[in-house]
């Protein structure tokens, strides 16, 4: 399935929403506006070109419609049609990729209470195919119900609802079937994340996932940016940081706990992460206490 790459913070902003049935002879308008327009087909069909690609929404589907390109029906629908629609503001998509090709293993910055601006992450949503719209459509028909009696009371609520149906959309993607390579790399992530602790050996991870560690690793590098080896050392100094902040262990102490036998060794793998020594980083998180 296509799907369309967004860049978050911020969230998308929800502009409006609605539903209707239309009638056998109805056709969208031609137009272009700064928003997206997300359509959902309940029942029915519905006939749409945006810029030179046409699309045919039918039963439980979804076309998103992208900001800044012309949109315009095809050809009247032939049968009653339920829509639903919905209007949000966010910037263009970063890109448009196959849900197989998704990063969902990529690791993300971790944010710390000295930062001042959030890290860049993504969100990803459908651009069109079926949906699971039995899921999604208690979600729009409350969203519709709050928007027609819109007051200040209702509109922090509508747009949770919003989001919750973004992430809805967002987890399908996620279930679906994706590529061998994206398979291994989840595999890989979760058997690093159960055994990060222990002494890393390839042999172990071959052994485990029933693939040789040169493919492993290059599934794993694909998804996340890292090889296993370095994987494993994210995981072990994420922990370091949390004793360095929380206990009052050593730093030979806290090198011991995450696996890491060598206080030298690790002092540096710590400062290549964040700049700083052991030492430095737990004074000053103790100075923001």
């Amino acid at each position: 399935m296509k799907c369309l790459e967004l860049a978050i913070p911020p969230l998308p902003s929800l502009l409006t929403v609605g539903r209707a049935v239309w009638a056998p002879g109805s056709r969208h308008q031609t137009r272009s506006f700064d928003a997206y327009d997300m359509i959902l087909v309940k029942k029915g069909a519905m006939y749409l070109r945006e810029d030179d690609t046409e699309y045919v929404i039918q039963d439980g589907q979804l076309l998103l419609l992208e900001p800044g390109r012309t949109h315009s029906g095809t050809q009247a629908c032939s049968e009653p049609t339920a829509v639903y629609w919905v209007h949000f503001r966010h910037p263009e998509p970063l890109r448009r990729m196959e849900a197989e090709d998704i990063p969902w293993s990529a690791m993300l910055p971790q944010g710390q209470d000295s930062d001042e601006h959030p890290a860049d992450q993504t969100m990803y949503l459908p651009k069109f195919g079926d949906v699971p719209f039995h899921l999604l459509q208690p979600l729009l028909d409350r969203m519709v119900q709050l928007h027609r009696g819109f007051a200040v009371e209702q509109s922090l609520k509508l747009q949770v609802l919003f989001c919750d149906l973004l992430e809805l959309l967002q987890a399908d993607l996620g279930r679906r079937p994706g590529s061998r390579s994206a398979a291994l790399a989840r595999e890989t992530v979760s058997y690093l994340q159960r055994s990060w602790s222990e002494p890393f050996r390839s042999e172990e991870l071959e052994e485990a996932l029933h693939f040789q560690f040169d493919h492993i690793t290059r599934c794993l590098k694909k998804y996340t940016g890292m090889t296993p080896l370095q994987y494993v050392q994210h995981l072990r100094i994420s922990q370091a940081m949390v004793l360095l902040e929380q206990t009052s262990l050593t730093v030979q102490e806290v090198a011991e706990q995450v696996g890491i036998p060598s206080a030298s060794f690790f002092g540096r793998l710590f400062r290549d992460r964040t700049g700083i020594s052991p030492g430095q980083y737990r004074q000053r998180r103790q100075s923001h206490l």
